[in-house]
């Protein structure tokens, strides 16, 4: 009996590992193990190390924001982009990689509480062709980590936007549609606007923002016609109606109609409007316009088309700032000088993601950017040509002092040189190195 307790022990233990290993972890964190138990020791703890020195060193974006990305297996570094969000509105992660890609993306999205506390988990996917949509529960900085897998190779355009939450309440598409906002006083101060009022012409449809079950339905000196329709862990409240399409009990779905705008209650001096509040449970009335926006949406986000930069571009101007964000009102975290080279991670629009020769990752307009020339380097010592800008890449090549090389430009302490045979390597070379132009 004893040794059957023994057995039992260790494969209710065994049981507990598989349990967390397969099912606790997120994608991102079951890689990192997979990699481990295929004899990847050093390619999981660099892939491990990168994606933590990522998340400290976020890129500061604005909603909606797109990027194209060129996977390589030498420039697989991941990314991290924090952005501010209101409690309840949504976040959407899309990966849309080209044919033919090769990669597993692992995304995680991250909230962070403060500057003191780690930042805390609180979705994770591994995508080829996925979305990951989250509500934010809090008010606050949130993070989105992309790391792709350390074999990937291929073509992929990234989106992260923030979809309203609900739908708009009034059938009308009129910019200025919204009069009324949350929080604003009320009968002399007496009490605060609980919704948003919405003015449409008299007769136009209101409809369910979300769907749920009709809880009540009324008529009361304050709110005139109104329908109560009871949703997940909310309610919403429409009123000042001038009918009712629904009754007690009934289920709707989102868009359905559930009367007509009025001025019924005491909006009866007022032109017609819907008023329309949600109320979370456990808390009371919340804002909805960052939920449902001001006028009914006629399309979806799409990714803007941009075309492939080179991977490699230089500065045409004498001096240009490398941004923390694709704005010219985000702030300038270093600066670049004409002639030096840039590594192209990603395109944003107008703008491109890239790495300097010391690594600092930024973004910059790529107008600011040109194909480099060509030049010729004479080289006063030896050398050796290395696959990548760093000196613990695999050597390629070596180079003898006097010898005339095409060279594109410099990152950090290295030239990029060409080979005999077209192949380009780079050289770590003296700073008194200058390459006299063709």
């Amino acid at each position: 009996m004893k040794y059957v307790l023994i057995i039992l022990i260790a494969l209710l233990g065994a049981a507990a590992w598989y349990f967390k290993d397969r099912m606790l972890l997120s994608p991102h964190d079951s890689y990192y193990s997979a990699l481990l138990r295929e004899n990847l020791k050093a390619t999981a703890e660099q892939w491990k190390m990168e994606a933590e020195q990522s998340l400290a060193a976020p890129l500061r974006i604005s909603l909606p924001y797109s990027e194209r990305r060129l996977l390589e297996a030498d420039y697989l570094q991941p990314i991290t982009f924090a952005f501010d969000r209101k409690m309840d509105e949504l976040i959407q992660i899309s990966i849309f990689p080209s044919i033919n890609t090769r990669a597993d993306v692992f995304v995680d999205v991250f909230y962070v509480r403060d500057a003191a506390t780690e930042p805390k988990r609180i979705g994770s996917i591994a995508a080829r062709e996925q979305q990951i949509k989250i509500a934010a529960e809090h008010t606050g900085q949130y993070l989105v980590r992309i790391q792709p897998s350390h074999a990937a190779q291929g073509l992929m355009d990234i989106a992260i936007t923030s979809p309203l939450r609900y739908g708009f309440p009034v059938d009308t598409e009129r910019e200025n549609a919204v009069q009324s906002l949350f929080g604003v006083d009320r009968d002399g101060g007496a009490r605060r606007h609980e919704g948003i009022d919405i003015f449409a012409p008299r007769g136009t449809p209101v409809i369910a923002a979300e769907a749920g079950q009709v809880a009540r339905v009324g008529d009361t000196p304050r709110g005139g016609k109104n329908v109560w329709v009871r949703g997940d862990q909310r309610s919403f409240y429409y009123a000042h109606l001038d009918s009712i399409a629904v009754s007690p009990g009934d289920s709707v779905v989102r868009g359905e109609v559930l009367g007509t705008v009025g001025n019924t209650g005491n909006a009866v001096t007022t032109n017609p409007h819907l008023h329309f509040g949600i109320y979370k449970f456990a808390q009371g009335a919340i804002d909805p316009l960052p939920l449902v926006g001001r006028k009914k949406l006629v399309t979806n986000y799409t990714l803007p088309q941009v075309e492939l930069a080179p991977r490699w571009l230089s500065i045409k101007t004498d001096k240009a700032n490398l941004r923390s964000g694709p704005s010219l009102k985000t702030v300038a975290v270093t600066s670049v000088m004409r002639g030096e080279l840039l590594q192209v991670d990603a395109i944003a629009g107008e703008w491109l993601r890239v790495k300097t020769g010391n690594r600092t990752t930024g973004f910059i307009a790529r107008s600011l950017t040109e194909i480099p020339s060509e030049s010729i380097l004479t080289l006063t010592e030896n050398y050796v040509a290395f696959y990548l800008p760093d000196e613990f890449s695999p050597v390629i090549g070596n180079f003898s002092a006097g010898d005339k090389l095409p060279t594109m430009g410099r990152f950090g302490e290295f030239a990029l040189v060409k080979l005999p045979g077209g192949v380009y390597a780079w050289a770590k070379v003296a700073k008194q190195e200058k390459p006299a132009q063709n």
